[in-house]
């Protein structure tokens, strides 16, 4: 909302949220919008349909002054489940609020493939990765396997460790490097 009356000079409707949004129903966009008044994010005019304002809250975990945002840079398409090349995409970044994913140096991939979706994990969807070579029991890892790159989830169970996602696992051995640990999910349309 904030981006939108900023480019037009004008606050959206309920229809330019819903489909900015990809929520379909006006009532689904009017729903979320009390929600965020309550909060106290945004204020609502009642006799206009470009009546709303984003309120500027210091405590707001995504800053409409964007005072607390840092770029992360995407480094590329990962595909989960899967060992492939990771595709770069290039120079994409986005501003993210620092409070929301630990570590310094992190940075973003594009998911594709479904492989992970036991694990909450879709195609389209951008991880958050804090790079390092270590992982704990469970963590959700991004791996080069093979020279291939892939996001599954570290196990250690029983004396062996391995990857697994949900087509199978990978037993850890020379050929399998761990380059960071998923600490975060971006979704950009539910």
């Amino acid at each position: 909302m904030s981006s939108f009356t900023r480019d037009t000079g004008y606050p959206p409707t309920v229809r330019e949220i819903g489909r900015a949004t990809g929520l379909r129903s006006p009532r689904s966009v009017s729903q979320h919008l009390q929600a965020l008044e309550r909060k106290g994010f945004i204020h609502r005019g009642r006799e206009k349909s470009r009546a709303i304002r984003v309120l500027d809250r210091p405590d707001s975990p995504v800053p409409a002054t964007g005072a607390h945002a840092v770029p992360l840079l995407v480094r590329g398409r990962v595909v989960a489940g899967e060992a492939t090349a990771a595709a770069a995409v290039g120079g994409a970044s986005y501003l993210i609020d620092r409070e929301l994913f630990e570590g310094a140096g992190n940075y973003l991939m594009r998911v594709d493939g479904e492989c992970m979706a036991d694990n909450r994990i879709l195609t389209g969807d951008m991880i958050v990765v804090a790079p390092g070579a270590t992982a704990k029991n469970g963590d959700v890892v991004v791996a080069r396997i093979s020279g291939e790159t892939s996001v599954k989830r570290y196990d250690e169970t029983g004396g062996s460790k391995r990857l697994v996602s949900d087509r199978g696992s990978v037993a850890m051995d020379a050929s399998v490097q761990i380059v960071g640990r998923v600490v975060g999910l971006i979704r950009a349309k539910v």
